[in-house]
């Protein structure tokens, strides 16, 4: 079977899940997209709270990371301005491990 998720999201998924994916029926993909949709991130709004309000770390689950940002001032704000440039890695990290999970969770609930 071929993907037939939006393209958007297809391209930003790690190999496996793709694979896991056109294995399903469409009713499955879609399943996928709609959770997908629900617990994904966006970089731009992550980014932007990066440089605005730095809760990012806390939205992103690196709770402990979190609080040594906030109780070093953001590592005496030279950890706040590299923080923007790591940003959207520890996004795309995050939605392929959110993309991971969802995949596993549904091959357990078929089984």
């Amino acid at each position: 079977m071929a993907l037939e998720i939006a393209p958007s999201i297809s391209e930003k998924l790690p190999t496996t899940v793709k694979s896991a994916l056109s294995k399903m029926s469409s009713e499955e993909q879609m399943m996928f997209q709609e959770q997908y949709n629900k617990k994904a991130k966006s970089t731009g709004l992550m980014v932007f709270l990066a440089i605005v309000f730095p809760i990012q770390l806390f939205l992103l689950g690196k709770t402990g990371l979190g609080i040594v940002f906030l109780l070093t001032a953001g590592g005496f704000w030279v950890w706040w301005i590299i923080e923007w440039f790591l940003t959207p890695k520890r996004v795309r990290e995050y939605n392929e491990d959110v993309a991971t999970k969802i995949i596993t969770e549904m091959k357990i609930m078929q089984s």
